[in-house]
């Protein structure tokens, strides 16, 4: 210490010196080091490779590095939030997940909702959600509109590396497995004559051979769809189909229809056979591990009703949290709402089709082809495009600058026929000829009315039923529900000779009162709507309804509120009274023995209806064809029924010119046979007195 007094002045000096030297070598070091590095390379080849440099063209190439380099920043951030917003949005289906678990029902419906709104997941998160998903939630979700398809877990290949004799062999197999199992004898014929071959030992009894079937089935792809179709029809029989799923028959029809997903004929039969399995809830879990509620989810949007409809009917089955608290058996379907839906429901509009008919046949829009009617009671008509699905073929493939000028086109042409069409009234089409004195419209309607409006896009699509697509959106708080049964004019040719069912109008009514109590309805106000057949039908359920102890039956007739008859009659039809040639000729179906004129059973049918219409307040609107309707077989015209049979003497009464067919079937929604049925719909359902808050 002493030392450092005596010398600061000589150490502070020194240290000084000392730092300057070593900073002074590390400068030299380091330009020593620059100057070597330089010496490697003629830095006067490089200036003599570049271009010259242009102050624009610099600054040109200065720009676009620094936009590139944006851009792959961008790119990387891009990627990198939307990576976090997915994993965001996993956790929240994750959560949503757990509460598809709650006890309480609304709750479980609000968590699928908001479960079907998440999109653009990764497949990885899609496909760990469909495997954690329960049925329960898997069916909701194929329910919801919009949803993303790879929800649903994917079926098992069980039958990948079969070909396809393979298949029909299993087919095979497996139909004989069921019948063994729940023997019928419409199985045990269709299995002796289909596969009557050297292996004839191991099948049933094989007396006698069909020459037609087998003729029809001796190649392999026309066996297959036999098969399904012996397969529906044994589904159908008592709880037989719970044994197609007992014995696995599940795996094979999905392998079927992996292999003809673009056979409409194939999925048609596959949809029902399901349709019926749905009505076993505890088969859920089954149909659900084998693929089918992702095919269900697809098929209820198909745009072809005999498809969507049976999708619609098999998912509401096992929606165990449907607004509707529904089952609906065999022959019923829901063709609106077909998804969930969290509108109120005022009114249930049930619509029965007649002789010949179907759900997915009697209430088409009108064809432009002259509908006739076949000898075994089959519809004859040309399926030929018209022009408006020229047209429509012609908008959908056009370029899209120019489909967006004609839709622009079309925009404004309606808004200036706004303003003008408030000045003018439209006749309606297919206005009657001829009423009664209780007969009200409308039979026009302005020419800026909705209906006007809808035209162009009527006449650019065609609907294969018009309760399903035009009532739910002209009217509210609407279920639609179609009730279909088999009718024919003869029996001759039936499906299965082993079994010919002689089906009465009292066997049928009492069929139906289970089935539509079962589909809830008379929980809330109905409005019929029939046609020819179908009118009976519904005027014998009543009177039944009315005549019962049980205040269960007993609301079908008190919370009917109106009946729409297209063309039924009340005491008979022509059709019925047949020569005695004739009627050797056609074998009458049990349906056309019973529609003969002043029938003892039709007039009490008609008079007990009158007295359910003198003590319940319903009201009744009749339309009657005018034009005879085409019977090709026999070559001659018939007019079916005819005013006098058709005119209940209660409520409004209209004739319209149009045959027996085409009566129930608008042209457009200009037609007076939609707007009269429709306003008298919305009377009900939109009642403000009636709408729930």
């Amino acid at each position: 210490m002493e030392f450092y007094r005596k010398h600061r002045k000589f150490i502070k000096i020194s240290g000084i010196i000392i730092s300057a030297t070593g900073v002074g070598w590390i400068i030299t070091q380091i330009n020593k080091t620059y100057r070597t590095l330089n010496s490697v390379l003629d830095t006067s080849v490089i200036h003599f490779m570049e271009p010259m440099k242009h102050v624009d063209h610099k600054q040109k190439v200065d720009d676009n590095f620094v936009l590139i380099n944006w851009i792959k920043t961008y790119d990387n951030n891009e990627q990198a939030a939307k990576k976090g917003w997915n994993s965001l949005k996993f956790a929240y289906a994750r959560r949503l997940l757990n509460m598809t678990n709650s006890e309480n029902s609304a709750v479980r419906r609000r968590a699928v909702k908001q479960l079907a709104e998440i999109k653009n997941l990764d497949n990885w998160h899609y496909s760990l959600l469909a495997h954690i998903l329960d049925a329960r939630t898997a069916v909701g979700l194929a329910r919801t509109e919009d949803v993303d398809p790879r929800f649903f877990i994917q079926p098992p290949y069980r039958y990948l590396s079969y070909n396809h004799e393979m298949i029909i062999n299993s087919m095979k197999e497996f139909l004989i497995a069921l019948n063994n199992r729940s023997k019928h004898s419409c199985m045990t014929y269709f299995i002796n004559r289909a596969f009557f071959d050297q292996d004839a030992e191991r099948l049933l009894d094989n007396e006698s051979v069909s020459t037609e079937l087998r003729r029809l089935i001796q190649s392999a792809n026309d066996i297959l769809p036999l098969c399904l179709e012996s397969l529906l029809h044994h589904s159908t029989v008592k709880d037989y189909a719970k044994d197609i799923v007992l014995l696995n028959g599940l795996s094979l029809l999905m392998e079927i229809h992996n292999r003809f997903k673009n056979n409409p004929d194939i999925n048609i039969i596959l949809c029902n056979i399901l349709s019926n399995i749905s009505m076993y809830p505890e088969l859920l879990e089954n149909i659900y591990r084998t693929g089918w509620i992702g095919v269900l989810a697809e098929w209820v949007k198909e745009s072809d009703i005999r498809i969507s409809a049976p999708a619609a009917r098999t998912l509401a089955n096992l929606d165990s949290d449907d607004e509707f608290d529904a089952v609906y058996p065999q022959r019923m379907y829901v063709l609106h709402p077909m998804l969930r839906s969290d509108q109120n429901t005022n009114v249930d509009v049930v619509f029965v089709h007649g002789l010949l008919g179907g759900v997915f046949f009697t209430w088409r829009q009108r064809d432009r082809n002259e509908t006739t009617i076949g000898f075994l009671g089959k519809k004859k008509g040309n399926e030929t495009i018209t022009a408006a699905d020229a047209n429509l073929k012609f908008m959908r493939s056009s370029d899209p600058a120019v489909r967006e000028y004609i839709e622009g086109l079309q925009t404004q042409q309606q808004l200036e026929w706004d303003q003008l069409g408030q000045d003018f009234e439209f006749v309606l089409n297919d206005v009657p000829v001829n009423t009664n004195e209780n007969a009200t419209g409308p039979y026009t309607c302005p020419g800026n009315h909705q209906c006007v409006k809808q035209e162009t896009k009527d006449s650019f699509s065609y609907t294969q039923c018009w309760p399903k697509d035009w009532l739910p959106e002209d009217c509210r708080y609407l279920r639609v529900i179609g009730v279909n049964y088999d009718t024919s004019l003869s029996m001759w040719a039936p499906i299965c000779p082993a079994e010919q069912t002689k089906t009465t109008l009292e066997e049928r009514s009492n069929e139906f009162l289970e089935k539509l109590l079962k589909a809830g309805v008379g929980q809330r106000s109905i409005i019929w709507v029939t046609h020819s057949m179908g009118g009976l039908l519904v005027k014998n359920i009543l009177c039944k309804a009315s005549e019962s102890n049980s205040q269960e039956l007993k609301n079908l007739c008190s919370n009917t509120k109106a009946i729409v008859f297209y063309s039924t009659p009340h005491i008979g039809s022509r059709l019925a009274n047949l020569s005695q040639p004739t009627a050797l000729v056609l074998w009458p179906s049990v349906e056309i023995q019973e529609l003969r004129e002043e029938s003892p059973g039709l007039l009490q049918i008609h008079n007990k209806f009158l007295n359910v219409t003198n003590s319940y307040p319903i009201k009744i609107v009749s339309f009657v064809e005018t034009k005879s309707t085409l019977v090709t077989a026999m070559k001659f015209n018939l007019l079916l029924v005819d005013p006098r049979s058709a005119n209940p003497t209660v409520g409004e009464f209209f004739e319209i010119p149009q045959d027996h067919l085409g009566i129930c079937k608008p042209a457009n929604r200009q037609s007076f046979l939609y707007q009269k049925v429709l306003n008298l719909i919305k009377e009900f359902a939109e009642d403000p007195c009636t709408i729930k808050k």
